[in-house]
């Protein structure tokens, strides 16, 4: 495990945002409002707080509007915007890359995708499909290699990379084994992995390698798992808020959140959410 820098940040926007349609036919997921920004902004943002001055946006071929929002005229030219209070300050030596997944074959494909601009670095890997909220702070840890984890109830452990564990240090994990999306029965723990992780280049060693998966998929889950069975792997547990924004009601119960949390117009929101609560209990029946 080193504690060395992690400069480069990889931000997967390939994926097609099935459980998003007919709406992602014309509209990327990624570029879908949480409050008063897109989704891929804050991870985006997250990456830039942690101290990575190099993002590379993996791009599937019909999916440039997602790289093209950051940009104005050329890959290295944020748009006034983007410095502007929309999305926060960014500094000027932040270089915004893209690469093609050509087909979607899953999150280690993806990954794989970036190696050539990420070459022999420690990188970082953040899914934007994961809001999660930062209090001011990075949640990006510089041990590398480590993975940010989360408690989950029983039935959503069919939703994620599940591991097992052992105690390291404060409030460090070692972990022993990772499995994609089991049955619940079949979880090793209740701690799911997260869409953060601080990676070495060496595990593009075993995503050149990776047999498909769950989906018929490249996983990342997978190619960690025979990693861990090699290198020590390390697991840092997340015990804030996450939103899934990559489906309908996390995407709606963030803005919310957010839009409650915003200074400008938390009162507003909230005798919005009031009013809204009153009319729907009156008529419980409206048709739409």
């Amino acid at each position: 495990m080193t504690n060395s820098p992690v400069e480069v940040a990889v931000i997967p926007v390939a994926g097609r945002g099935t459980r998003w349609l007919p709406i992602t036919r014309t509209v990327a997921k990624e570029l879908l409002p949480v409050w008063r920004r897109t989704s891929a902004s804050y991870a985006l943002e997250e990456a830039i707080k942690a101290g990575c001055k190099e993002i590379i946006f993996v791009i599937g071929p019909e999916k440039s509007d997602v790289f093209g929002h950051f940009l104005r005229f050329d890959s290295s030219d944020l748009s006034a915007e983007f410095q502007d209070h929309s999305y926060g300050k960014l500094h000027d030596e932040v270089k915004l890359m893209a690469c093609v997944q050509d087909k979607p074959r899953g999150l280690g494909d993806a990954v794989l995708c970036a190696q050539a601009l990420v070459g022999n670095r420690n990188f970082a890997v953040l899914l934007p499909d994961e809001v999660l909220m930062q209090n001011g702070t990075a949640l990006l840890c510089k041990r590398v290699p480590s993975i940010l984890l989360m408690e989950v109830d029983y039935e959503q452990r069919r939703q994620y990379g599940m591991v097992k564990a052992e105690p390291y240090s404060d409030a460090v994990l070692r972990l022993v084994d990772l499995v994609e999306k089991p049955e619940p029965s079949l979880a090793p723990s209740s701690l799911a992995v997260t869409g953060r992780y601080c990676l070495s280049p060496v595990i593009f060693d075993y995503l050149k390698t990776q047999s498909p998966g769950k989906n018929d998929e490249i996983q990342l889950t997978d190619a960690l798992r025979r990693f861990s069975a090699e290198h020590e792997l390390y697991g840092i547990v997340y015990e804030g808020t996450r939103h899934d924004v990559g489906q309908p009601l996390g995407l709606l119960t963030a803005s919310i959140e957010f839009a409650l949390r915003d200074p400008d117009s938390s009162q507003q929101v909230r005798r919005a959410c009031e009013e809204l609560l009153r009319r729907v209990e009156q008529k419980p029946n409206y048709e739409y």
